[in-house]
């Protein structure tokens, strides 16, 4: 769930923030700079008003990149008993020597570093922040008069800067100058939230007061969780990108969206002479959506444009698409995943090909259940066949009733708040299920200390399974309804017993053949060779990360990393793969309960034809 953070200056404008129900209440001073400071006092002062309703960040001010500063600076601000503490980290050859100095303050306070969007962001400084204890990361503007966030970090970025974060066990936010517009855009990436100042003072500009109205209008945007079990504020049918049921009058009819003449360059091409360069290619998409009212006023309101063009940016950066019909299906599925959209038209014309343009156009809508789906035989097509399945869209899961299935328990959600969610999921499940635990910060270390005492990756293959194994007790220390297996003898006994086996792998998998000493064959490719093992019919994947959508193959999963290398390979023919995030947690007791399985199903890899003999 992405919560709304706001940054006030002090008691009066927290409790404007509080009364409007933000999540996060941020002090900064923003007449003195990007991360202006406000003084001691004040903190301590809001945090005594606040009195733990909700948690309070503050900001260290715009400090040069000076170790022994930035160190002083940021235990000052701790010392006043925030929650989070938030340090800019500017672009300097002093960055890895602040992070290090921070060290130990990360050991007990929550740090977020927070990097600049518009001073060219090095994210490769993730794992450096991972490696120094930073609870979190954030991408900011330093200069405001210069722009928003979006105009300097295109949409088509963002998804591997969460990723990464999150893949490193960081909380991540999004801020800059962020306008209401830009709320829906931005919300389908699933940051753990987004942060602002300026859009809550209205017309008086981010020197401002913030408004009460200015609050409740975001507020209205940003879904907001339950506190203390009582209900949301939020009015969910009016959400346009975060696969809530809209809840609309059908009385009321649709509207039309479009985008016409949306020209891209794109690596585009069955033949060698379109590989290795891109070529401009024509997007013409009309979206039929549902209305919600006869009076629409603000975007609250309206499906955005800027979501079918973020959506078409997102899809073409992934990387070379063989064909114009794998393009079109992707920008409609895409599309569809939006609960508002009954229907698409889909139109992608290749501009260099000849004097004219050449290409296709589809049209795809939701089934009459009310569920968004491609039209058309869905599934897994023969394995010999070179062209790519068509991806089922996430509220149209087929839920299978699986023989068994496997679940793969990301090491990432080790420090996520969801946790305990996924475990009391997985130990209730009615489904025959077997976890398998990810390596996690455990793997980590393995990964960090390889570099430094260069061992082969035989031994580091062999000790990252062993870190399997610990976050594995993790697991079966939460629950007593999970069981230790190490054999898949182990496992049948537990399933008969009712319980759920918790995978111990260094018994079977260290002397399996067909396991490659490698870091491209990590806990995903291992969950996939143990499915084949069981004769599972299943496989999910539980990850850190909400960066995936109905249009996402294997194959562009393993290219954004968010499975590894070798998963494709190791993956047997016939097992159904799920993948699912932080976001599918809620549900996902229930839906396994039910005997169904929470997330989205994610298209077969692309293979060539077998050989027979």
């Amino acid at each position: 769930m992405t919560r709304m953070l706001a940054s006030v200056t002090g008691v009066d404008e927290a409790e404007i923030a509080l009364s409007g129900g933000v999540d996060i209440v941020d002090l900064k001073d923003p007449k003195a700079g990007a991360l202006g400071a406000v003084s001691t006092q004040t903190i301590r002062r809001t945090i005594s008003f606040i009195a733990g309703r909700a948690p309070v960040s503050a900001v260290c001010g715009d400090l040069p990149m000076e170790p022994e500063t930035i160190r002083g600076k940021a235990e000052e601000i701790a010392a006043t008993g925030v929650d989070y503490v938030k340090i800019g980290f500017f672009p300097s050859e002093n960055v890895s020597a602040c992070a290090a100095a921070l060290e130990p303050l990360a050991a007990r306070t929550k740090l977020i570093a927070v990097l600049f969007a518009d001073l060219a962001p090095d994210f490769e400084l993730l794992p450096m922040l991972a490696k120094h204890r930073f609870h979190g990361a954030m991408v900011d503007t330093a200069i405001k008069a210069n722009g928003r966030l979006l105009d300097h970090l295109p949409p088509e970025r963002i998804p591997g800067f969460i990723d990464r974060a999150k893949s490193l066990g960081l909380i991540v936010g999004l801020s800059g100058s962020l306008e209401i517009p830009d709320i829906p855009r931005l919300l389908p990436f699933a940051p753990d939230f987004l942060g602002f100042r300026g859009a809550l003072c209205g017309h008086s500009g981010r020197v401002g007061s913030i408004s009460v109205e200015a609050v409740a209008q975001i507020r209205e945007l940003v879904p907001e969780e339950s506190r203390a079990g009582g209900p949301s504020s939020v009015d969910y049918r009016l959400l346009a990108a975060r696969g809530y049921s809209p809840g609309t009058d059908p009385t009321l009819g649709t509207d039309k969206i479009f985008v016409r003449d949306f020209v891209l360059p794109v690596q585009i091409g069955a033949y060698s002479f379109e590989h290795g360069h891109t070529q401009k290619v024509r997007f013409d998409v009309t979206a039929d959506v549902l209305q919600v009212t006869d009076h629409p006023e603000d975007m609250r309101h309206v499906f955005s444009y800027d979501i079918i063009m973020d959506g078409i940016r997102t899809i073409v950066a992934r990387g070379h698409v063989q064909l114009s019909e794998a393009l079109a299906e992707q920008v409609a599925t895409y599309i569809l995943d939006n609960p508002r959209v009954v229907r698409v038209t889909v139109r992608v014309e290749k501009l260099e090909l000849g004097p004219g343009g050449v290409g296709v156009e589809i049209e795809r809508k939701r089934q009459s259940a009310g569920r968004g789906v491609a039209s058309g035989a869905a599934g897994r097509k023969d394995q010999g066949a070179v062209s790519q399945p068509r991806p089922e869209r996430p509220e149209a899961v087929r839920r299978v009733i699986a023989k068994r299935a496997v679940v793969k328990l990301g090491g990432s959600t080790a420090d996520a708040t969801e946790m305990a969610d996924w475990i009391a999921a997985l130990a209730g499940s009615s489904l025959p299920i077997v976890i398998v635990p990810g390596g996690g910060r455990f793997a980590d270390q393995v990964r960090e200390t390889q570099i430094y005492m260069d061992f082969s990756d035989t031994a580091a293959h062999a000790m990252a399974i062993l870190a399997m194994e610990q976050f594995a007790q993790i697991i079966l220390d939460r629950d007593e309804r999970l069981a230790p297996a190490r054999s898949l003898e182990e496992m049948r006994r537990a399933l008969d017993a009712g319980k759920v086996p918790v995978w111990l792998p260094s018994s079977l998998a260290l002397p399996a053949p067909d396991i490659p000493a490698s870091w491209d064959v990590t806990s995903d490719s291992l969950a996939a060779w143990l499915a084949g093992k069981l004769g599972a019919n299943a496989l999910l994947l539980i990850k850190q990360t909400g960066a995936f959508f109905g249009s996402d193959a294997i194959d562009s999963l393993a290219a954004r990393g968010i499975v590894d290398a070798g998963f494709a390979a190791m993956l047997p023919d016939g097992v159904d793969v799920h993948l699912a995030g932080p976001k599918d947690a809620a549900d996902a007791a229930a839906l396994l309960a039910a005997g169904s399985l929470p997330g989205i199903r994610i298209a077969a890899p692309i293979r060539s034809a077998r050989k027979a003999g």
